[in-house]
C-alpha cells in the first residue's frame, strides 16, 4: 500500500486522450482491410492463371490442329503443291479453307506454299483472265459469301506474309514487275490480282484489307525496301507494291464503292504520304493520287484532322525527317497538280491551305543558301527583322528541298487564282462581305503568313506582289471592312480559333507583299498612275494602319512584342494569337515608314496622318525613358509621335549624354590653330588626332568659319567626314547641306531601292525606268546579268547573279534585274564607304538617336528647319555685347531691317551670322551657342562707319558698325550676305 521504490507498478496514462482499447480496435480495422485487400489480389491472380492456361491449351490445341490440317493438306496436295490444278480454288474444295486455316507467314514451307498459289493464279489469269470462274465457279451469286471470304482471307495472308518476311526479302519488295520470279514480287501481284476494280469482290476484299491496318503494314514494307530503291529509280516500271496500292486508294467509301470508313490514324494519308520521298518511288502513284476527285477526298480528311487538331501522325523515322514534313511535302508535290485541274473546286483550294497552314508552321525556318539566289528575287536584306535568333533549319536538305520547290510561283499563283476566282478586286464593286469571300481571304491569309515565317520570303514574294491579283483583292476587302466596321467577320477564322482582331491576318499578309512591291514601283506609277493603289486608297491604308499599331503598341500590349521570326509557332493558343501580334505590329510599322517616305518625297497626305491621336504629355514623357512601353513604341513606330516630340527628346538625349559626360575631367577643351591658307590640312590632321572621349569635348578653333566643315566634308578622309557631322549635330551646330536621300538611309544602316536611285545617279534611274515600261521582247535586248564597272577609267563585268553571264534577261526576269542593278549601285558598290563613314559618325552619335528619324527628317536636324525665319523668336533669343542692349536704337533700327528683308535674303543674313541658312528646329532658344550682337568700331568715325558687318559663325556672332540710318544699314548688310563671306571681310 505504501510506495516501495519501484515506478513500474504506477498506472499507465494515455497522454493521447485516447485509451488502449481505442487504438487496439483502430489496428484491427486496418488489419482487417488489408487482410482483404491480400485475399482479393490473391482471387485475381488465380483468376488471371486460370485465363493464361485455358489460352495457352487452346493455343496448343490450335496447333496441333494446325499441324494436322498442314499435314492432310500435304498429303493431299504435296509441299509444293504438286497436285493443285484449277478445281482446287473452287467453292466446294477444301483446298484454300485449309490453307488460309494453318498458314504461317514464320514458316518456310507455309511462305513456298502460298508463293506457288500466287504463281499459280498469274499463270491462270495470263492463261484465261476470269477469277471469279476460279473461285466461285459458274453460279458466283450463290456461292458469294464463302468466295468474297477466301478472297480476301487469302489477299490479307499475302500482304501479312510480305510484311512479317520484309527484312528478309527487303530487295524484293519495291521490284518492278521484270523480276516477277521473286517471292515478295508474286505474293504482291497476287493481291494486285485479287482486287482489280473489275471483281465483284473488290470492295470486300479492300475493305477487309483496310480494316487489317493494310497500310500500316504497307509502310512497313516500304521503309524496308526504301533503300535497295535506289538501283532502280530511273526504272519506268511499275512495282507490284505500286500496282497494289493504286487499286487500294481508290476505296474512299464514296460512290460507286461501298467501303468502310476506317480510323484516319490507318488512313492512306497518315501511313503512307508521311514516307519521306514517297512520289520519288512511285510515281505512277502520284498521278492516281493527284486525280481530282480522289485527291479532293484524302486532303479534305486530313483538313478534319487539322481542325480538330487531331495528332494521329505515326513515330518520326528520324530527328531530320519528321512525319508532318514529310507528309507536307508530298501533299504539297501533288497540290498543284491538284489545283492545275480546270475543275478544281473552291472547297479544295480552301482544305489545301488549312492543311499547309498547320504543317507549314510547325517546321523550323527555312533559310536560302546564300548562293541559291532565286531569279525571281527582289529580297532586300532589310526585310529579314534585325536581331532575329538564327536556328539552323533541323530537316533534311532534300526534304527541305521538296518543300520548297513545291511552293514554286505556278503553285502559289494556282492556289491564289482558285481561291480569288471571281472576288473582284475593284475598290467599292459592292459593299457587302459574304461567307465566302470571307472562307477564301481566311485561308489564303493563314497559309500566305506561316508560309512568310517559315519558307524563304525571295521565293515567294515577288510572284505575290507582282503576278497575282493579292494586293488588290485584300485591299477591297480590308477597306470595305473598315468602312462598314466588318472586321468581326475574320475574328473566329479556323486559323486563330478565338477572340481576335479580324484585321490581324489580312493585315499580316497584305503588309509584307505591298511593301515588296513599293521596292520596285516608280515614281511615275505611284504619284501619277496611282498603281496599285489611287492616293486616296493609300491615305485611308494609312489610317488603318496608324489604328492598328496604336492598337497592338499601346491599348493591347503583348508580353513581347516582337518574337523572333525563328521562334517556333504553336499549334494554337493564345502563343499563335501573340506572335501574329507580333509580326502584325512589325509589319505594319515598316510599311507606314515607307508610306511616310513617299509622303516626304511628295506630299500627298498631311502628316498628321501617321501620327497616333493618343500621344499626350505623359506618353512623351514615357517615351524619353527607357525601359517603357511609350519608348518601345517610339523604337518601332517614331512616326506615331509628332517630329517637334521626337526632337525634343533627342535633345534631351544628348543634354544628358553630355551633362553625363562633361561632369569628368577626362574631358578638356581643345583648341585647334588653323591657318587660312591651310584650313583643310590643319582642321584634318588635328581632329585625326582626338580620341572618342576629346571628341566629346569642347573643341575651339582659334580661326575657322562653317564653310571650313562644308569643304572639310568634301575633301577629307571618309571616317573624319562622319566625325565631323556627327561632332556638328552632337553640339548643336547646324550644317547647311543638303544631303542625298540614299546617303542618308545609310546613316540609319537602310537598304536602298530603286526609288532611291534618283538620288545618286538620275541616269541609270531613267534607263531602268524605260526598260521596265518596255513593251517588246527584253531578251532581244541582249541583255545579261552582268554590271560594268567603272573605276579609276578601267571597266570589269561584274555577275549579279551565279552564272549570271549566261543568263539573259526575260519578261519574266526584268524585274529581277532591274532590282539588282539598283541594289548594286546604291548597295553594294558604296558599302566600304558608307561604312567607313558610319565608323566615324557613330563614335558621338548612338544608332538608336537616330533611329526614330526619317531621311527627310534627318536632313531637318542636321540642316534646321525649312520654315521662315521668325524674326521675332531670333530677337527674344539675342545677346548683346560692346555696348549694345536691346533697347539701343542701333539694335533697334537693325531689327527693323532684317524684319524688312526678303525671304531669300532673311535666309542669306542667317547663313551669313551662324553658317546655315535654316533656323533650328526648336527655336532659336535651342541655337548652340546664342546668337550675339556685338558692337564693332568703338568710335562712329566716317571711317568706322563705312566698315561692313563682320561675323564669325563658329561662335553665331555679329559684329555690327553703329550705323546712323536705317538705309545706311540695309545696304551695307546686304553687301555683307550677298558676298557669302564672314570673317573675310573684317
Amino acid at each position: 500500500m505504501f510506495f516501495s521504490g519501484d515506478p513500474s507498478s504506477r498506472k499507465r496514462v494515455a497522454l493521447g486522450g485516447r485509451s488502449t482499447k481505442e487504438r487496439d480496435r483502430q489496428k484491427l480495422v486496418e488489419q482487417t482491410r488489408l487482410e482483404r485487400e491480400r485475399r482479393s489480389w490473391l482471387r485475381k491472380q488465380t483468376l488471371a492463371a486460370i485465363k493464361i492456361q485455358k489460352g495457352y491449351r487452346g493455343r496448343k490445341d490450335v496447333e496441333a490442329a494446325r499441324l494436322d490440317v498442314r499435314m492432310e493438306f500435304y498429303r493431299t496436295y504435296g509441299k509444293r503443291c504438286e497436285n493443285v490444278d484449277r478445281n482446287c480454288f473452287g467453292p466446294d474444295s477444301v483446298f484454300l479453307r485449309q490453307l488460309i486455316f494453318f498458314f504461317n507467314a514464320h514458316i518456310d514451307g507455309d511462305l513456298s506454299i502460298l508463293v506457288e498459289v500466287c504463281l499459280f493464279i498469274r499463270r491462270y489469269v495470263h492463261d484465261s483472265g476470269d477469277l471469279v470462274s476460279l473461285f466461285a465457279g459458274e453460279d458466283y451469286l450463290s456461292r458469294q459469301a464463302l468466295v468474297d471470304f477466301r478472297v480476301k482471307r487469302l489477299a490479307y495472308s499475302c500482304i501479312d506474309a510480305v510484311y512479317k518476311n520484309r527484312y528478309k526479302f527487303r530487295d524484293q519488295l519495291i521490284t518492278t514487275s521484270s523480276e516477277s520470279s521473286q517471292p515478295m514480287t508474286l505474293l504482291l501481284e497476287a493481291v494486285a490480282l485479287l482486287i482489280d476494280p473489275r471483281l465483284p469482290w473488290v470492295c470486300k476484299a479492300v475493305g477487309y484489307l483496310l480494316q487489317g491496318s493494310v497500310f500500316a503494314k504497307s509502310r512497313e514494307i516500304v521503309l524496308a525496301g526504301q533503300e535497295t530503291r535506289k538501283i532502280f529509280i530511273f526504272s519506268r516500271s511499275i512495282s507490284a507494291l505500286e500496282c497494289v496500292l493504286c487499286q487500294m486508294i481508290p476505296h474512299t467509301g464514296q460512290e460507286p464503292c461501298n467501303c468502310l470508313s476506317i480510323d484516319p490514324q490507318r488512313s492512306f494519308s497518315c501511313q503512307l504520304l508521311t514516307i519521306p520521298f514517297l512520289w520519288q518511288l512511285f510515281p505512277h502513284l502520284k498521278e492516281v493520287f493527284a486525280a481530282q476527285g480522289l485527291s479532293q477526298h484524302y486532303i479534305h480528311q486530313m483538313a478534319l484532322c487539322v481542325n480538330n487538331h487531331a495528332n494521329i501522325l505515326p513515330k518520326d523515322l528520324s530527328l531530320d525527317l519528321p512525319g508532318y514534313a514529310c507528309l507536307l511535302g508530298n501533299v504539297l508535290e501533288t497540290a498543284g497538280i491538284a489545283l492545275s485541274y480546270p475543275g478544281c473546286s473552291f472547297d479544295m483550294a480552301v482544305d489545301i491551305a488549312a492543311v499547309a497552314s498547320f504543317l507549314l508552321e510547325a517546321l523550323p525556318p527555312i533559310k536560302q543558301p546564300s548562293m541559291e539566289i532565286n531569279e525571281g528575287s527582289t529580297f532586300g536584306e532589310d526585310d529579314i527583322m534585325a536581331g532575329d535568333e538564327v536556328i539552323k533549319p533541323s530537316l533534311d536538305k532534300d526534304l527541305e528541298r521538296q518543300i520548297v520547290n513545291a511552293i514554286d510561283p505556278r503553285f502559289l499563283l494556282q492556289l491564289t487564282n482558285v481561291l480569288f476566282g471571281g472576288l473582284s478586286c475593284v475598290v467599292g464593286s459592292h459593299n457587302g462581305v459574304d461567307e465566302k469571300e470571307v472562307a477564301s481571304i481566311s485561308a489564303a491569309c493563314a497559309f500566305l503568313h506561316v508560309a512568310f515565317n517559315t519558307l524563304p520570303l525571295e521565293r515567294i514574294m515577288t510572284v505575290l506582289a507582282y503576278r497575282t491579283e493579292l494586293v488588290p483583292v485584300l485591299w477591297n476587302f480590308m477597306k470595305r471592312c473598315h468602312e462598314n466596321e466588318k472586321w468581326s467577320t475574320l475574328s473566329e477564322c479556323d486559323y486563330l480559333r478565338g477572340e481576335s482582331s479580324g484585321w490581324l491576318l489580312p493585315l499580316a499578309v497584305f503588309c509584307p507583299v505591298y511593301k515588296h512591291m513599293l521596292m520596285i514601283v516608280d515614281n511615275e506609277e505611284f504619284y501619277e498612275q496611282q498603281k496599285p493603289l489611287s492616293l486616296k486608297d493609300i491615305r485611308c491604308l494609312i489610317v488603318i494602319l496608324r489604328q492598328a499599331l496604336w492598337q497592338l503598341l499601346w491599348v493591347m500590349p503583348m508580353t513581347a512584342p516582337n518574337p523572333p521570326k525563328s521562334s517556333k509557332a504553336p499549334a494554337d493558343g493564345m502563343n499563335r494569337l501573340d506572335l501574329i501580334k507580333g509580326r502584325v505590329s512589325l509589319v505594319a510599322s515598316e510599311l507606314l515608314s515607307q508610306l511616310q517616305d513617299w509622303n516626304n518625297r511628295r506630299q500627298f497626305a498631311p502628316s498628321s496622318d501617321f501620327h497616333a491621336g493618343g500621344v499626350n504629355e505623359f506618353f512623351i514623357s514615357q517615351a524619353a525613358m527607357e525601359n517603357t512601353r511609350a519608348n518601345d513604341i517610339l523604337k518601332q513606330a517614331p512616326f506615331l509621335v509628332p517630329f517637334t516630340s521626337r526632337v525634343k527628346i533627342f535633345a534631351s538625349q544628348l543634354a544628358a549624354y553630355r551633362q553625363k559626360h562633361g561632369s569628368q575631367s577626362v574631358f578638356p577643351r581643345n583648341r585647334f590653330r588653323i591657318r587660312r591658307d591651310h584650313i583643310l590640312e590643319d582642321a584634318y590632321n588635328q581632329m585625326s588626332a582626338l580620341s572618342e572621349e576629346d571628341l566629346r569635348g569642347l573643341i575651339r578653333p582659334l580661326m575657322c568659319n562653317m564653310d571650313c566643315l562644308r569643304k572639310l566634308l568634301i575633301t577629307c578622309s571618309i571616317p573624319i567626314l562622319g566625325t565631323l557631322l556627327a561632332k556638328a549635330m552632337y553640339e548643336g551646330i547646324l550644317v547647311d547641306i543638303p544631303f542625298a536621300t540614299f546617303f542618308l538611309s545609310k546613316l540609319k544602316r537602310k537598304y536602298n531601292y530603286l526609288h532611291d536611285l534618283p538620288s545618286l545617279d538620275p541616269e541609270l534611274y531613267r534607263h531602268l525606268i524605260f526598260l521596265k515600261h518596255y513593251d517588246g521582247d527584253v531578251s532581244e535586248l541582249e541583255l545579261y546579268f552582268v554590271i560594268v564597272n567603272n573605276e579609276y577609267g578601267e571597266q570589269t563585268e561584274e555577275e549579279l547573279l551565279p552564272g549570271g553571264k549566261n543568263k539573259r534577261v526575260t519578261n519574266e526576269s526584268v524585274i529581277t534585274f532591274i532590282h539588282l542593278v539598283a541594289n548594286h549601285r546604291l548597295n553594294i558598290q558604296i558599302r566600304q564607304q558608307s561604312l567607313h563613314f558610319l565608323r566615324g559618325f557613330q563614335q558621338l552619335i548612338q544608332k538608336e538617336w537616330i533611329d526614330m528619324f526619317n531621311e527627310h527628317e534627318l536632313q531637318l536636324l542636321i540642316s534646321g528647319s525649312l520654315d521662315s525665319l521668325d524674326v521675332d523668336d531670333l530677337r527674344s533669343n539675342t545677346n548683346y555685347a560692346g555696348g549694345y542692349h536691346s533697347e539701343h536704337y542701333v539694335i533697334e533700327m537693325f531689327w527693323g531691317v532684317i524684319k524688312g528683308f526678303s525671304s531669300e535674303n532673311q535666309k542669306k543674313f542667317l547663313k551669313f551670322v551662324t553658317g546655315c541658312s535654316r533656323g533650328p528646329l526648336l527655336g532659336f532658344k535651342y541655337l548652340e551657342p546664342s546668337f550675339c550682337i556685338q558692337r564693332a568700331a568703338g568710335s562712329a568715325s566716317e571711317e568706322a562707319l563705312d566698315r561692313l558687318p563682320t561675323s564669325a559663325t563658329c561662335m553665331n556672332l555679329l559684329k555690327l558698325p553703329p550705323y546712323r540710318s536705317k538705309e545706311q544699314m540695309e545696304a551695307k548688310l546686304l553687301y555683307a550676305i550677298n558676298a557669302e563671306a564672314g570673317f573675310d571681310l573684317s
